[in-house]
């Protein structure tokens, strides 16, 4: 008879219930698939959320519907432990659904999403300093599968840590693709019934990202429709259902970032209240507080809001770089600065060792830079820039020596400012390491009159073009001198010898 009952309530619950894990990584997803409402419209008419709490700890999420019967919950836990969950909705399917899972240690390459550290810079959540390290392919998750695929192989073999990707489709990439993001035709959409499959394609290359320590840094509007689409025709209570999508679908993701749009300012429809009507939406419905900024053509947002977390800012004017982190007291991304190609006008026609010192002088400064490559790929004439596929230009691979040294410093660089004696520049870490860099200048030797006294360092010289570190067997302190190769574009590294 108990046995009787037992699966009657067993099978009463496969009826709500579809999956739910019972142990999950620290700052990874928890998902809670349920069944519910299929007629109508679940998309605008049922709504689901859910509490997830430890301890004091209380997280509210967002539910949404994925098609097909079948609503989702995503949490990302950031404390080991047993969780417990509470679902709230006004379908009575999906109401008052309860359970727990355990949120066990992060696996070794997991640091946890990143965040704001110490006003100007980037960490983990686990304290490890993140240096972002971009590049850009708006439309590459919107190509075919082969592109597709290229392209996660080329950010494999790169050594990017960050990438700005759009969300919605982008006209200059291409205007015949086999899924859109909501349900209908040519411009006939209707922007309340979302294609699942279409999100789902991103979550797969988000994840995918993820598996390679990626940032994505996705913008969820921007002003390439062109009029092909009409996707920028959304009134204002549309453009939030797809944010409050956004959101509940891809907010759980730890390597998310959220900018409002590329290029804000070419979008005259859209005003300075619509886009803090957007910064307020995600600060006050992501429970994990991603970070959130917003892209310019020509002109500025005001950064000092307090919803914005750092600067993304399209300009050349990197030697700025100091006088940006005072004003605004926030990190400084140049996520767009002219890119490598061998276009029409100089947006897209800097070569590669432009565009590899241009990455060495920003984080020198105190800012960190985002790459870009226009050359028209061989066999498909896309732009990496654009549609992603292959690398062409020479700066992704001379950009993988930054990433080596970036990933040996021991905290994050301050910028240390300019000698007189030339234009070299330098940033350190306390007392610990110190960074130079040569730019264009060939010198033959260096001597370290600006040194602390009564230390000596290991010293490393750096080719950033050609990509090579070597060791110097010597070590040197306060007024030393080191011979250096007579060549542009060196560096040197200076890490502090135990006492």
């Amino acid at each position: 008879m108990r046995i009787g009952i037992l699966l009657i309530y067993i099978l009463f619950l496969s009826n709500f219930f579809l999956r739910a894990q019972s142990k999950v990584e620290n700052w990874d997803v928890f998902e809670l698939q349920l069944k519910g409402k299929r007629k109508g419209n679940p998309f605008v008419e049922v709504d689901l959320s859910a509490k997830f709490y430890q301890g004091g700890d209380t997280l509210k999420v967002s539910g949404f519907y994925d098609g097909d019967g079948i609503y989702k919950l995503r949490f990302m836990p950031h404390k080991k432990g047993i969780w417990q969950y509470l679902t709230a909705s006004n379908d009575s399917k999906l109401h008052q659904k309860k359970g727990t899972f355990e949120c066990i240690p992060a696996k070794y390459e997991n640091h946890g999403p990143v965040r704001v550290k110490d006003t100007f810079y980037f960490a983990y959540s686990d304290g490890k300093p993140f240096y972002p390290l971009g590049t850009t392919a708006y439309g590459w998750i919107q190509q075919n599968k082969e592109t597709r695929e290229q392209t996660l192989e080329s950010l494999k073999k790169s050594p990017f840590n960050k990438i700005r990707v759009a969300l919605l489709p982008h006209a200059p990439s291409g205007t015949n693709y086999d899924l859109y993001p909501f349900e209908g035709a040519g411009k006939d959409w209707d922007f309340t019934r979302f294609n699942a499959a279409y999100f789902a394609r991103y979550e797969h290359y988000i994840k995918e990202m993820q598996k390679l320590g990626i940032q994505v840094d996705l913008f969820v509007f921007h002003p390439y429709d062109k009029g092909v689409w009409g996707f920028d025709t959304m009134n204002k209570e549309e453009q939030y259902l797809f944010l409050k999508y956004v959101n509940a679908r891809f907010g759980a993701f730890r390597n998310i970032w959220w900018s409002m749009a590329n290029e804000f300012d070419l979008m005259p429809d859209r005003t300075t209240g619509d886009w803090d009507g957007y910064f307020r939406f995600f600060q006050e419905n992501d429970p994990y507080n991603r970070l959130r900024s917003i892209h310019n053509a020509a002109n500025w947002y005001d950064h000092s809001k307090h919803w914005v977390t750092h600067v993304s800012a399209q300009s050349e004017a990197w030697w700025k770089s100091n006088a940006l982190r005072d004003t605004f007291k926030k990190p400084v991304l140049f996520d767009e600065f002219c890119y490598e190609g061998d276009g029409d006008n100089r947006t897209v026609a800097l070569n590669g060792d432009m565009i590899r010192h241009r990455f060495w002088l920003m984080t020198i400064l105190g800012a960190y830079a985002t790459h870009g490559e226009a050359f028209k790929q061989k066999d498909t004439g896309y732009q990496f820039f654009r549609q992603g596929g292959a690398f062409e230009g020479s700066s992704a691979k001379e950009l993988h020596v930054l990433k080596k040294v970036l990933d040996g410093i021991p905290g994050h660089l301050k910028p240390l400012g300019t000698d007189w004696r030339l234009n070299w520049i330098r940033a350190g870490v306390d007392e610990q390491y110190f960074l130079y860099y040569f730019g264009e200048y060939q010198n033959s030797s260096w001597t370290f009159t600006e040194l602390p006294e009564n230390l000596k360092y290991q010293v490393d010289i750096i080719d950033t073009k050609n990509g090579t570190i070597v060791g110097q067997e010597n070590t040197l302190g306060k007024g030393d001198t080191l011979a250096l190769p007579g060549k542009p574009y060196m560096a040197v590294a200076l890490q502090l010898v135990a006492q």
